[in-house]
């Protein structure tokens, strides 16, 4: 039996996962297509529950995966849940549903996907994390390295106040969100040295231009993570030539892709496989845009 299973985005019909699905089928076990659903950045609530609606009543379906809207899926669609996993009810956001017979079961995996990635790029224990952006991928991150961090100072700036109170909460952190449309250059230049700099905003893919400027200077021997592994990139970009003049590590959002998928994949399929994104990774590599690194 084919694993149907819906792709809920923003332009999903460019996302490289249908092209990189037939590399993981044998990885996976189970023959699974992917369909892809368009979900406007400024639709409301309704869109959300017309969604749900749709996978609830479509017996064809496996489930959905949620690469974007996640906290707005579960705002809005909370009631269509028949379960919803502790991650998820913690963060506030969905990112993972299966569709069965009693009903709709959803995770909130992007903390799992979000966390392997950053241990790896970023392994320091105390520090500081300025995260453009207060999205899920925000949430999920600032959850990760709240819980297994020894002590880490998360900075957070976006024009949504919700969504950076949202943050606040999770963190328990009093004063550390900048609500404005940026660019936010004077945040990521004034950090520390060493510090996990992030572009978690999708500005350079699902919107154009760049939270910062072309003129910011990042701190010296700092991480530099842009989420996005597609778009003009401009964030990416500018790090890039950055770190031709001066210690920088700059990661784009490559693995985040592989990794993402992997978690969402193991919860809506019933897998259990904690290398799986790993091996999605290598499976696919030929498929890596020119401009990751």
């Amino acid at each position: 039996m084919v694993a149907d299973v819906l792709f809920v985005g923003v332009t999903t019909g460019a996302s490289l996962i249908h092209k990189a699905m037939p590399l993981w089928q044998s990885l996976l076990g189970v023959p699974c297509t992917v369909r892809g659903v368009d979900i406007g950045l400024d639709a409301d609530d309704d869109a959300y529950i017309r969604f749900l609606e749709r996978l609830r009543n479509d017996i064809k379906a496996t489930g959905a995966v949620v690469t974007g809207h996640k906290v707005k899926m579960f705002r809005a669609g909370r009631s269509y849940f028949r379960m919803l996993d502790p991650l998820a009810l913690e963060c506030g956001e969905v990112n993972a549903i299966r569709r069965t017979d009693e009903g709709l079961f959803g995770w909130a995996r992007d903390p799992v996907s979000v966390g392997r990635v950053a241990d790896r790029i970023w392994p320091r224990t105390v520090g500081d994390v300025v995260c453009l952006g207060a999205g899920g991928t925000a949430l999920a991150l600032a959850h990760h390295l709240m819980t297994t961090r020894e002590h880490v100072h998360f900075v957070c700036a976006d024009p949504d106040r919700d969504a950076v109170a949202r943050l606040a909460a999770l963190t328990g952190q009093e004063l550390f969100g900048h609500v404005g449309k940026g660019p936010w250059d004077d945040l990521v230049a004034s950090a520390r040295p060493g510090s996990l700099i992030v572009n978690a905003t999708g500005m350079g893919k699902d919107r154009p231009g760049s939270p910062i400027s072309d003129k910011t200077r990042f701190p010296p021997e700092s991480v530099v993570w842009e989420l996005n592994y597609r778009g003009d990139l401009p964030f990416l970009e500018h790090a890039r030539h950055e770190a031709l003049r001066y210690p920088l590590a700059v990661h784009d959002g490559w693995h985040l892709f592989c990794h993402g998928w992997a978690a969402a994949l193991t919860a809506v399929l019933d897998l259990e496989d904690n290398e799986l994104g790993d091996r999605f990774a290598a499976a696919s590599l030929s498929l890596r845009p020119s401009l990751s690194l």
